[in-house]
């Protein structure tokens, strides 16, 4: 890599490196493995940076669903993330909401099996169609519906009180 292709990589992570971490935690679970999934995209990306890529971002997210979907088939592999608190003494009160929302939407999309978390957050929140993402996933379109609708269904559920636990808040 040149200096000049080097200052360009640079300049490119400094702009988009906060959005695709992002990204890169919603499809991780995890923020250390969200972290190294990132570096190993962008890894990637510096192996094909002098072609001049028409979309070096989508590049990166691309890969960054392939690991992801590849850190799921290795399940027993990959270490099981642990709850972590925020330092709540480095982040002011006025991000409480975000952090409980954040903590809320991990919640929900850690109920989900890796495919159909991957699909969620490409079609749900990250608003791509059905096409775009099975394009990015490298399936069919029926894959994509399929495990849309199984993990929107496994979201609805999560997001309904079981009995148990409304018999217990109103003790």
């Amino acid at each position: 890599m040149t200096p000049s292709e080097e200052q360009a990589f640079t300049e490119f992570v400094q702009v988009h490196g906060d959005r695709l971490l992002r990204f890169a935690r919603l499809l991780v679970p995890d923020a250390g493995e969200a972290e190294d999934v990132l570096q190993t995209a962008l890894l990637r990306l510096t192996r094909h940076w002098s072609r001049q890529l028409d979309a070096p971002e989508a590049y990166v997210r691309a890969a960054l669903v392939n690991l992801a979907k590849d850190r799921g088939r290795r399940r027993h592999l990959v270490p099981v993330p642990t709850r972590t608190n925020p330092d709540l003494s480095k982040i002011g009160s006025d991000h409480a909401e975000a952090i409980a929302a954040r903590t809320h939407l991990d919640q929900i999309l850690a109920v989900l099996p890796p495919r159909q978390r991957v699909t969620v957050v490409l079609r749900v929140i990250d608003g791509l169609s059905e096409a775009e993402t099975a394009a990015v996933m490298k399936c069919s379109l029926g894959t994509v519906k399929s495990n849309l609708a199984r993990g929107l269904q496994k979201v609805r559920a999560a997001l309904v009180p079981t009995p148990t636990s409304v018999e217990e808040t109103a003790r």
